[in-house]
């Protein structure tokens, strides 16, 4: 791809062949601080490029949870879909999120995301047939320190939680063995 067709301002695309950078891939492969030292170029052009690379990059627009809800996105029907942990809200997402894109949650300041999130670390450990994906979390922790009591109560209430799901099947689980947990202090390193 040529970088002309990225529609970049012209010092951008200089400084991206100065630095003999090829393709997007290797721009989204370096941190933004690499980024302006290899390129020379302020933060907010590096930010212009690597938009301007993932843009370019990405195989399918983005959806909306509104595009979801009325069923307007075929291609992440695939069938499979991890629940929530929570009968209401797996029904208005139609039996829970989508597997194969990724989901953004985004609210107000005690909204409930953290606590989602992490029961998503417990839902994700379930068997297909209990709405899970029989698989470990990744969670990218961007507040300090990790909410690892509220991990615990919600580990230890799963039985209450989770009451169609046999208790020896939960106690079977090592919820705690298959939570991976990276913490990211700045947008900088969350993009690394």
């Amino acid at each position: 791809m040529s970088w002309d067709h990225l529609q970049l301002k012209p010092q951008i695309i200089s400084a991206v062949r100065r630095a003999q950078l090829k393709s997007v891939r290797e721009v989204l492969c370096v941190s933004g601080p690499d980024l302006q030292k290899m390129t020379g170029l302020s933060r907010s052009d590096v930010q212009e490029l690597l938009h301007a690379a993932a843009t370019a990059s990405r195989t399918h627009q983005p959806v909306t949870a509104l595009q979801l809800r009325r069923g307007e996105c075929h291609r992440l029907e695939s069938g499979l879909r991890l629940g929530t942990g929570c009968p209401v809200l797996d029904q208005l997402l139609r039996g829970g999120l989508p597997v194969g894109g990724v989901t953004e949650l985004s609210g107000e300041s005690g909204a409930g995301k953290t606590q989602l999130g992490l029961q998503l670390c417990l839902s994700v450990q379930y068997p297909v047939e209990h709405r899970g994906l029989s698989s470990g979390a990744l969670y990218i922790c961007t507040e300090d320190p990790f909410p690892i009591k509220r991990l615990q109560q919600l580990i230890s209430e799963q039985s209450v939680l989770r009451s169609d799901v046999s208790r020896s099947l939960i106690s079977g689980l090592q919820f705690s063995d298959h939570i991976y947990i990276e913490h990211t202090a700045d947008l900088d390193s969350l993009q690394v």
